[in-house]
Order: C-alpha cells, then sequence, then structure tokens
C-alpha cells in the first residue's frame, strides 16, 4: 500500500547518506544502539517508525539474539536497502504512524525507537504519533526516544548567529513548528507511559563538527521541500535563506557550530 506525504526532508541519495551519518553522531553521544535499561530478550520483537534507511535496525540486529523480529516502518520504502540485503531477523514495511495501527501489530511490541520526528510534526500535535506508540507496545514494553531539539541550538561563528536567527522567520511562514521537542516527556505521560529518563544534553566537543555537517545538510533538504509546496509570497524569502545557507555551508569545518540539542526519552508500558 502506498501512502501520500509531505515529508520535507530529501529520500535521495545524500539525504540516506546523511540518514545513515545522523546514526554513527547518536550512537558516539549515547554510546548505546538500545537504551541499556531495556531488558533483551531471545523472542522479543522490537519496532522502528519512520526507519529511513533502517540503519538502527541493521546495527541493532547483530548485537541481538537470531530469533528477535525487528520490524521498520516507514510511509516510503524510498530509502529502504534492497531486501536481499537485510539481515534475517529484520523486515521492512509501509505504515502511516499518524493514524491507529492495524489490529495485527496492536499490542505485539517490547520496543518501539524513534528517533528525529522533528520535521514530521507539522501542527506541534504529538498525540497521534504517542498513541500509535502506546497501542504498538505489550504491557511492560518500552519507548526509546531520540529527538532533535531545534529550538534551542548551539550556535556560534558570525555568519551562523545570523542565519540562526533569521530562518525561523521562513520555518514560520512554511507552517514548520518545531517548539513541541522539548516537551516529549509530558506527552508521553499524557498517554500513560511512565517516563524513565527525559534529558536534553549538548554534543561533547569531538562531535561537534558531525552534527553541524549534518544539519546543514538536513537544513538544505527542507529549504528545498520548502520550494515545492510553499506560497508564491514566501520564495523571495526562501531563496535568501538559501544564499545564507550556501555561505554558511561553506565555512562548515571552519570554525562555526550550528548544531541542535540532542533529547533523549525512554518510557515504560505499564503492565
Amino acid at each position: 500500500m502506498a501512502y501520500a506525504d509531505d515529508y520535507v526532508l530529501g529520500r535521495a541519495l545524500s539525504d540516506s547518506v546523511r540518514l545513515d551519518a545522523q546514526h554513527l553522531l547518536w550512537k558516539l553521544h549515547t554510546g548505546y544502539t538500545l537504551h541499556p535499561q531495556i531488558p533483551v530478550r531471545a523472542d522479543m520483537k522490537v519496532a522502528e517508525l519512520g526507519t529511513g534507511t533502517a540503519i538502527w535496525l541493521f546495527d541493532l540486529s547483530k548485537d541481538l539474539p537470531p530469533a528477535t523480529q525487528l520490524h521498520g516502518f516507514d510511509i516510503s520504502g524510498d530509502q529502504f536497502p534492497a531486501p536481499e540485503l537485510w539481515p534475517s531477523n529484520v523486515s521492512l514495511g509501509l505504515l502511516n504512524s499518524l493514524v491507529d495501527p492495524p489490529p495485527s501489530l496492536t499490542g505485539q511490541y517490547d520496543v518501539v525507537h524513534v528517533r528525529m520526528w522533528a520535521s514530521n510534526i507539522k501542527d506541534g500535535n504529538l498525540a497521534p504519533l504517542v498513541s500509535h506508540i502506546a497501542k504498538l507496545l505489550k504491557p511492560g514494553g518500552y519507548v526509546q526516544w531520540e529527538e532533535a531539539d531545534l529550538v534551542h541550538q548551539v550556535i556560534a561563528g558570525a555568519k551562523a548567529e545570523r542565519f540562526g536567527e533569521k530562518v525561523p522567520a521562513l520555518f514560520r511562514k512554511a507552517g514548520l513548528d518545531y517548539s513541541w521537542a522539548s516537551a516529549i516527556h509530558d506527552h508521553l505521560e499524557q498517554a500513560r507511559l511512565g517516563v524513565l529518563e527525559s534529558r536534553t544534553d549538548r554534543f561533547q566537543p569531538f562531535l561537534v563538527q558531525k552534527c553541524t555537517d549534518t544539519y546543514l545538510l538536513a537544513l538544505a533538504e527542507i529549504l528545498r521541500g520548502i520550494g515545492l509546496t510553499c506560497a508564491e509570497d514566501v520564495l523571495p524569502l526562501l531563496r535568501e535563506r538559501e544564499a545564507d545557507l550556501r555561505e554558511l555551508s561553506a565555512l562548515h569545518n571552519k570554525g562555526i557550530i550550528y548544531n541542535w540539542s540532542p533529547i533523549k526519552s525512554l518510557a515504560q508500558k505499564g503492565e
């Protein structure tokens, strides 16, 4: 089944490489793939929503028992690797995670993983996604969520600071609201998921460049996506920010810092 979607980021080769680089960024930041508080069982079932290239699942598959079932879901399969390359305990399929899951998936998973949905939530309403997560989980199951806070950023360098001051106006005109990320824990609690961890960090110095590089690539994708759907009166502002971003990208390894803040959340469904 194919789904219509308004995903603002890209799904081309460079966009997929950027996703894989972000996985490395997250793993070096957290020190794990599966949160260490989540118990591993031989027969556990794990789902990832918005799996993209499935890099998190592929990485996790080698660390879990062979009988573990790892299911990756996305609204588009354009970034899925060829099926013959999937690990034996991984399967990938299409699913809209902003509506109720089908009965065949309800209450099936020990773990649901969510990462970097910042540009997928257009109106700040997390309720559909969190409800979907809660319905997928078994009693006692865990949601592991890593998110990018694009509002509370770490920025240094004159051009980076100017860009950081200007680009929010474009996002507002394009209907992109990133303010919800800092309240993920509240939404989880409202869905009666017990929050075990919720913290916002900064990247260690050796990861600052990696975040800057991948963020600048993601911003280019976002601006391209805005250009495909925006109203005519938004185009002049968009072209200005695209020119600014090209200048900023040329300075990516020359002392500028343009980082989002990493958010880590872990919650558990009641028994």
